[in-house]
Parts: structure tokens; sequence; C-alpha cells
């Protein structure tokens, strides 16, 4: 075993310790600010040469793929999944696009996809072209690869959450799609290159995909499936939901059908419902109509604020802080004082937007 490894070494291995999962390696990060500390404790000492080992493995794997390393207190790690708590210790990426883009919508659906649901996804996927959002799926047949294929066709960015490493695509005839996709999109993973796919690993993946989105829809689905399990995800993780209703007769539309009726979705017709719900179309709307409305009425960094509100859609308190390089002091004021104005409403959890 090496003395002293990189950063990213000890990120690794902490997920490869015996019993630490999510909840408690974060417990342990907190309270072991410089990682290498947790493997000279009792409980782990025995087994942290192995663990050590495998993970620096691990990290020589990721240089020789050009596999980005991604630790959930780094600043590239998607800050939407960050506070939940189940999210992954650390995520392998690939591709360029940007986790935290300010628009994600994830689209997910049963792999006995019908025509109709093809071209209900192909038809959403050119509708969002125009409105700079990164569309989100999990790469399975179905559903998920017409969703993939259809950004690639339509140069839409889309993030494909895989459930095992990028050495072992499955299924394998999707994999003529994984160059298009690294253009100006990215294959993401919680598992390491070489790890191969589990039964297990597809169902917790879902997870990923409500979690790095501001919303998902379910385009078909059966009474059972991964589809039904990433709207469960998503309604408990306080995201918005939206399900494209069917006829009652298509087995493939009783999931969706069940999500409406139980009010854990919304029915999804178009593109500019979803719009309209997130109140993306909104915001663009109401500065739009007073292109001026910043520059006469507000303070330097009151218009500061609501430019980058417009431009995005919502932020956190944090992405405005880091964005606006403004006080957070100050910054609490400013979205005080534009709250009463009128002008901006808090979102889910600590986000903003136009009102």
């Amino acid at each position: 075993m090496k003395t002293t490894y990189p950063p990213q070494v000890y990120q690794i291995a902490l997920t490869y310790l015996p019993d630490v999962g999510p909840v408690k390696g974060r417990k342990l990060a907190s309270f072991y600010p410089h990682l290498s500390d947790i493997f000279r404790l009792a409980a782990y000492s025995q087994a942290a040469t192995e663990v050590l080992d495998e993970a620096y493995k691990t990290y020589l794997i990721c240089e020789e793929d050009q596999v980005e390393i991604l630790y959930f207190q780094n600043s590239g790690y998607p800050q939407r999944l960050k506070h939940l708590y189940d999210s992954p210790l650390v995520l392998f990426k690939k591709g360029p696009v940007d986790l935290n883009s300010h628009r994600l919508v994830a689209v997910v659906g049963t792999r006995h996809a019908s025509d109709v649901g093809k071209k209900v996804t192909v038809d959403l996927v050119q509708a969002a072209r125009k409105d700079e959002v990164v569309l989100v799926s999990g790469f399975a047949r179905g559903i998920d690869i017409a969703l993939h294929k259809a950004c690639v066709e339509n140069q839409v960015p889309t993030i494909a959450v895989l459930a095992g490493g990028f050495r072992h695509i499955y299924p394998m005839e999707n994999g003529s799609f994984v160059q298009p996709i690294l253009q100006n999109g990215a294959l993401l993973s919680e598992y390491a290159p070489h790890i191969p796919p589990t039964a297990y690993h597809f169902p917790v993946r879902n997870r990923i995909i409500a979690g790095i989105s501001d919303a998902t829809v379910i385009v078909e689905a059966a009474e059972k499936g991964g589809a039904l399990i990433t709207a469960d995800y998503a309604f408990n993780y306080d995201r918005h939901v939206f399900a494209v209703p069917g006829s009652l007769n298509r087995p493939f539309s009783i999931g969706c059908n069940q999500l409406i009726r139980s009010n854990k979705a919304m029915i999804y017709t178009s593109w500019e419902d979803l719009m309209q719900e997130l109140n993306w179309q909104k915001a663009a709307d109401r500065l739009a109509l007073h292109p001026d409305l910043g520059q006469k009425l507000f303070t330097l960094n009151e218009s500061a604020v609501l430019s980058l509100l417009h431009r995005e859609g919502q932020l956190s308190f944090n992405d405005l802080a880091y964005r606006s390089e403004i006080e957070q002091t100050d910054l609490s004021l400013i979205l005080l004082n534009l709250a009463l104005m009128g002008m901006i409403q808090p979102t889910n959890g600590d986000g903003y937007m136009l009102v």
C-alpha cells in the first residue's frame, strides 16, 4: 500500500469501506476533513490496505479513460443532488455538459415503447431545443434511448445515467450512441468504469435521474416498472412530476394514468405545459415585456439578481451568491426586498425565481 494518495483516491475509498453508505460516509467526512485519517481508525484499519489499493486502481482507470471523479463536496458535483440524503458520495462523469446547468428535465418510460410514446418523446425534444434545456434519461431500451437518440439528432445536450461503469455499456446495442452523446452531453454513473451493471443497480440508478433534474416526465409506464420508481424518487424529492395520459386499454399507459389519478403527477400534454408549471416561460416573458425594468427601477445588485433569474429560470441562494459575487448578508436583504416588491418568489428548497 502506498503511504499517500491523491485526494480522489481517499474519496473513492470512502465508498469502498464496508458498511459505509451515503449517510454514514457524509458523517465521517464531516468529522474527518482529511479523509486519510478515516483509514487509521481502528474500525477500518484492517480494511485500509485492501480498500485503498482498490481505490487507487480505480483512480488509475479513470485517468486512463479520461473519466472525471466528482466528490460530493466538489463544485462540479450536481448541486440539485448534493443535499439529498441518499445521493452518492462519488460520481463518475464523461462529457462536457455542466451537471449544474440551469434547466434539467428527466424523460423516462417503458422499455417496450410504442410508436406513440416514441413520437411524444421526439416531439418533446424538438420543442425543448429552443429553451436551452438539458434532457436526462437512463440509457435503457425503449423511451430512454428514444430520448437520447432524438437529442443527438436535434443537438440537444443529454445526460445518460448508467447502471454500471462506462466500460460495460448496457444494453450493448445502444453503444453506438455513446460517442454522439459525448459531443455535447455526458455519461454519468455512481459506479467506476470497470464495474459491470447488476440487477440491483438499475432501480437505484433511478434516484440519480430524478435527483439531478428539476422535473421528470413519464412518457409511458406499465403498472410496475423502473419509470414508476423514478417517478416515486422525484415525488419524494419534491420535484415536479409529469405523466403523459393514455388510453385505458393501453397497458403502458396504466402507470401514467395511476400517477395522475393519485396526484403524484401533473398531466403532460405539451412542452408548454411544463414550461408554464415550472415558471420558466413566465420568467422570460416578464422581463421580455420590460427589458429596461432592472436598469430604471433597481439598484445595480438588484438588477444583477433579476438578470440572473431571468436568464437561468431559477437558482439557489448559493448559486446566486457565487454568480453575482454579492456578499451573502447583502444578498439576503436584496432577495427579501425583491420578494416584498413582488418581483421574485422562493421555490422548493432554497431556490428563487421571478414571479
